[in-house]
């Protein structure tokens, strides 16, 4: 597989049971910043009642194309460019946006594009899902996750971990309510939000 990612094959597996209980069936998905297209394979070769659109900027797409072609299965769809920095959205609704150890690694003005455009995308009843580490009261979950903070910071000073309630108050200005904060492997957390009214 081209560009493999090691955390990505990490926590796929941890993901899917989440995604298998919560996306409805016959669930249209959009994943934002898909990679090298390991989670695609993974959910969608198992979830065989979802649409899966991967996207990713126009530089990743080659790689992408190719993981998908060799590996993936019919029900993911031919790869889209989503550059989050033009904040250019397909022009339909989904069930669900999906993104996976993005928010720490794009800056927080991409963070809140991803949010937003998110939130405008969803059907109703649609579901943003964000799996990655989040710090709480502006404090980090583990000392492991502060390191991690700080070398992302010296790769990229526009990246970082967010905090939980910028995101959780984001996504409400947005319209969409926590669900569910569910703890996950490796000082991970997976955030569900929904546009269902409550």
């Amino acid at each position: 597989m081209e560009g493999f990612s090691k955390a990505a094959d990490n926590n796929k597996a941890a993901i899917l049971p989440i995604l298998a209980e919560w996306l409805p069936h016959q669930a249209d998905l959009l994943e934002i910043g898909s990679g090298a297209g390991q989670h695609a394979i993974h959910m969608a070769g198992e979830l065989k009642h979802i649409a899966w659109q991967p996207s990713d900027r126009a530089s990743v797409l080659p790689i992408l194309n190719n993981n998908i072609a060799a590996y993936g299965s019919t029900n993911i769809l031919t790869p889209i460019t989503l550059d989050l920095a033009e904040d250019i959205w397909p022009a339909d609704t989904f069930h669900c946006v999906y993104s996976a150890n993005v928010m720490h690694i794009v800056s927080r003005e991409l963070g809140e594009k991803l949010i937003r455009g998110a939130a405008k995308a969803l059907a109703v009843d649609g579901l943003l899902i964000l799996y990655g580490p989040y710090k709480y009261a502006d404090n980090f979950t583990t000392p492991s996750n502060a390191d991690f903070d700080l070398w992302l910071k010296e790769r990229d000073a526009q990246s970082g971990i967010r905090d939980f309630e910028w995101v959780r108050d984001l996504a409400l200005q947005c319209g969409l309510v926590l669900l569910e904060d569910r703890p996950m492997p490796a000082n991970n957390q997976l955030l569900l939000f929904s546009t269902r009214k409550h």
